[in-house]
């Protein structure tokens, strides 16, 4: 099937004289999240989402005070995605947490979605601690990791060894995921560009 160009479907969007409250940011958000994962974070704009949605731009300030709000909120549903997919490995794998599955998980978010995985990590990054919007997110994420990678003999908590050991494993993951899409790791396909990863962070 031919993706349409991003152009040609705002071109073809109705203009609209009245839009429910509450539907303008669902619809924002909708349009905002098929431009960045069919053209890259790079064709997003608070005009080409108005015109998508067929609303004036003035209208996206009631619900994101600028780009970089919106952003933020499309990279919180992207954590938000990543921390279901992990949750649904967990359970695949018959419900025992474990680097396997959020290893698999991860990966395959990452090489499925690479321009939403982009704009998740090109976020300044004290709004992955700090941003109301984002925060709890990422934290999502956080938590599943520190349950993956927890052993039986660590402290009750994320205690500093349970962060290091997250923070280790997912400076791997995620180094070998952009290195990947930087083109320097090279793979016939995403398929052996997965196995080579997940191989690589099994030893």
């Amino acid at each position: 099937m031919v993706r349409q160009s991003q152009t040609a479907l705002i071109a073809e969007a109705p203009r609209r004289d009245s839009f429910h409250h509450g539907d303008v940011r669902a619809a924002a958000l909708s349009a905002a999240m098929g431009m960045v994962e069919a053209d890259g974070p790079d064709a997003l704009s608070f005009r080409a989402v108005a015109a998508a949605i067929g609303v004036n731009h003035r209208a996206l300030y009631r619900h994101f005070t600028d780009k970089h709000e919106l952003t933020l909120a499309l990279a919180a549903q992207g954590f938000d995605d990543l921390a279901a997919v992990i949750q649904a490995g967990f359970e695949a794998d018959g419900g025992q947490p474990g680097p396997g599955p959020l290893y698999r998980a991860y990966v395959d978010f990452a090489l499925e979605r690479p321009a939403l995985y982009a704009l998740m990590y090109g976020i300044p990054g004290q709004d992955y601690l700090t941003h109301p919007a984002l925060a709890p997110s990422v934290a999502k994420v956080t938590r599943l990791a520190g349950k993956a990678f927890r052993r039986a003999d660590d402290p009750p908590g994320f205690s500093l060894v349970l962060r290091d050991r997250v923070m280790r494993a997912w400076g791997e993951v995620h180094g070998l995921c952009d290195l990947w899409q930087r083109g320097a790791l090279r793979a016939r396909d995403a398929g052996a560009a997965k196995t080579y990863i997940l191989a690589l962070l099994a030893q």
